[in-house]
C-alpha cells in the first residue's frame, strides 16, 4: 500500500507531539512522528512522480500548514521583511479573471495577502499564511529549528498509510460533500462555493487524515525542500516543488489537490494561495 511502511506494516507508531520545533523552541508546533521505514510513494505510469519506494529516517510533520499567527511571531522577533514586501506587490487571483491570469498587486503581502483588509493576517491569525517565497519559508524554518519536507516525506505523512487519490478515497466528494478547500467551479469566471470558501480557510476547516494532518489537499499549496522538477540548470535557479493544491486549483487548471501530483512554483514568486508546512528531523527532538 503506498504510504504504508513495507518493513513495518500495520504497525501503529505515530504519536502526537506539542512541542516547539527546537527543544524550547519559541514558536510551537504540533506535530505528528512518522516512523522510520521503507514506503511506497507515487503510481504507476504518474510522469512525474513515478511509483517507486524510498527509505526514510523518522521525522516530523506539522498538523497544519503554518499560519499567520505564526509567522507574526517570527516576523515580530527578527524583524524579518519577505520577498513581497521588500518587491512592493504579490501576486493575487480574483474570482472572474480568466485561468492563470494572476495579477502583480501593489501592497499584497503576509500581512495583506489580497493587498486590502480581506483576509488580513491580523485579523485572520489562524489562516494559513501566503504571499510566502521560498526563501521566506526557508528563514522561518532556520529560526523555528525545523525545515520543510521532502517531496516523499510530504507524500508519506500526507498519505496516513492510504493507497487511494485523496487522504478519504478516490471520489473528490463523496456522497456530493466537499472534502477540502478547492475551486469547485471547472472556471474561474464563477465559484461554486460548496465548501463554504472562495478563497482561503482557517486550518483545521475540514476533517484530518488518518494520522492528524489538516489540509493536505487544498487550502494552499505546500513548498517541498527538494524534487525541483526542471532539468534545465538555469531553470532550477528559480523553479522548486510544491504540493497538496490550493484554494485556486479547479478541475480545469492545476488540479493538484490530491496525494499524487507535484506541483512546479517559481521559488522566487509571492502568491495569495502559496504557503508552507514544516518538518523536523529526529535529531532535533529531544
Amino acid at each position: 500500500m503506498a504510504g504504508e511502511p513495507l518493513s513495518r506494516r500495520g504497525a501503529s507508531l505515530l504519536a502526537l507531539l506539542v512541542c516547539g520545533c527546537a527543544a524550547g523552541g519559541p514558536n510551537g508546533h504540533e506535530m505528528v512522528l512518522v516512523p522510520a521505514g521503507t514506503y511506497r510513494v507515487g503510481a504507476q505510469g504518474h510522469g512525474r512522480n513515478p511509483l517507486r519506494q524510498v527509505a526514510v529516517a523518522a521525522f516530523e510533520m506539522a498538523t497544519t500548514e503554518t499560519t499567520n499567527a505564526q509567522f507574526a511571531r517570527f516576523v515580530e522577533a527578527t524583524g524579518y521583511s519577505t520577498d513581497a514586501e521588500r518587491d512592493g506587490f504579490g501576486m493575487v487571483f480574483e474570482e472572474g479573471m480568466i485561468d492563470w491570469q494572476w495579477r502583480q498587486t501593489p501592497g499584497a503581502c503576509w500581512r495583506r495577502p489580497f493587498g486590502d483588509a480581506r483576509f488580513a493576517a491580523a485579523t485572520h491569525p489562524d489562516h494559513p499564511v501566503t504571499q510566502i517565497s521560498a526563501a521566506d519559508a526557508a528563514a522561518y524554518c532556520a529560526w523555528a529549528g525545523c525545515r520543510l519536507p521532502t517531496v516523499e516525506e510530504w507524500e508519506i505523512a500526507a498519505r496516513a498509510g492510504v493507497d487511494t487519490r485523496y487522504p478519504w478515497g478516490d471520489e473528490l466528494m463523496p456522497g456530493g460533500k466537499p472534502m477540502s478547500n478547492i475551486w469547485h467551479g471547472k472556471t474561474h469566471f464563477n465559484s461554486d462555493d460548496l465548501d463554504g470558501f472562495v478563497y482561503l480557510s482557517p486550518v483545521k476547516c475540514f476533517a484530518p487524515n488518518g494520522w492528524g494532518l489538516f489540509d493536505v489537499c487544498g487550502n494552499v499549496f505546500e513548498y517541498c525542500a527538494n524534487g525541483a522538477l526542471a532539468t534545465d540548470a538555469a531553470d532550477l535557479a528559480h523553479i522548486t516543488t510544491a504540493r497538496g493544491g490550493s484554494w485556486w486549483c479547479s478541475e480545469g487548471t492545476c488540479e493538484s489537490y490530491n496525494l499524487l501530483d507535484i506541483g512546479q512554483m517559481d521559488r522566487n514568486g509571492s502568491l495569495a494561495n502559496q504557503g508552507f508546512r514544516v518538518a523536523r528531523s529526529p535529531d532535533r527532538v529531544k
